[in-house]
């Protein structure tokens, strides 16, 4: 949200590292621990017509191992509202849309109600109604934010659970249930990795999520081989198939939705057909480890939490 009350869209509010804010509004520079504990500059501090004047800053997650994603695009694109970014998506061929909702508690007492914005502009869009054919997402961690959408019963409401967990309790599910229908799994709550080296599965977790009519998405997902256990041969396509053959997702969040659509619409992809000649097969867990010197592989980490009701 902009200072004067504007959505758009960007992965995060602090502009510092995803756009050029740093080189005109540097004064603007602070630091809000509701946010997170390092400066920045934030988008609700600036005006739209302000944050206009900024170019797209494309940063990867292993800018600091010189990985760069596609550097000669680094400052191209513009910012989109998000009523742009709806009639963009509604133009399109696509079969759905996910919005991220975040920090709205604190937006809310800054007077800039992200809610109710993102509430309008989908309703004025048309993707309230049962004749809009694209599915609709809202992805938040504050239960809040997504009981307010069981009012649009055709958005898939989904709970962001940014800590790992092994598994979740009967009790913890129920409570999900009362303001969402789906959950998203951080990678390693879904495939244990231990020094690069697939481990496991949580299908446990995954199954008792299943049980409880909630559907299962595993993010965020990267392509850079960095990010890649050894099991996954560096193809970002062998973890797809693992996620959804193996770990038994419904879906995926990734930051290269083309691999993901390359993945899913080609016929290497049905596991099942026997007349095919090559299929993308998952990862076998252990497969890499039993063949790896044990000096190799960091000790086995405490297991994570089972989630219980807040």
């Amino acid at each position: 949200m902009s200072k004067d009350g504007v959505a758009f869209c960007l992965g995060s509010t602090d502009l510092n590292s995803s756009t050029t804010a740093a080189t005109t509004f540097l004064e603007k520079m602070t630091t809000v621990n509701e946010i997170q504990n390092k400066s920045g500059i934030f988008s609700f501090d600036l005006l739209w017509s302000e944050i206009q004047t900024l170019k797209p800053n494309l940063v990867g997650p292993f800018a600091d191992a010189r990985l760069e994603r596609n550097p000669a695009a680094k400052n191209a694109g513009k910012f989109m509202t998000l009523a742009e970014f709806l009639d963009f998506a509604k133009a399109s061929n696509i079969t759905g849309i996910l919005i991220g909702i975040e920090h709205a508690t604190y937006l809310i007492a800054r007077s800039l109600d992200v809610v109710d914005a993102v509430s309008k502009a989908l309703v004025k869009s048309g993707y309230d109604k049962e004749t809009c054919k694209q599915r609709v997402l809202i992805q938040s961690e504050d239960a809040p934010v997504l009981a307010a959408f069981k009012t649009f019963p055709k958005f898939q409401r989904v709970l962001t659970i940014e800590f790992d967990i092994s598994d979740a309790s009967k009790p913890s599910v129920d409570e999900i249930l009362e303001f969402a229908n789906a959950v998203k799994l951080r990678r390693s709550s879904a495939a244990r990795v231990n020094g690069f080296f697939l481990e496991g599965f949580t299908n446990s977790l995954v199954d008792r999520l299943h049980a409880g009519n909630l559907h299962v998405y595993v993010g965020v997902l990267k392509n850079e081989f960095m990010n890649l256990a050894f099991d996954y041969w560096a193809d970002p396509l062998v973890e797809i198939a693992t996620d959804t053959l193996s770990v038994g997702a419904d879906g995926i969040v990734t930051e290269f939705p083309a691999t993901a659509a390359s993945y899913f619409r080609s016929p290497c992809s049905n596991y099942e057909r026997k007349d095919l000649p090559f299929t993308i097969n998952p990862a076998e867990p252990g497969g890499l480890l039993q063949l790896a010197d044990r000096n190799s592989v960091p000790p086995a980490p405490p297991p994570a939490p089972v989630l219980e009701p807040q």
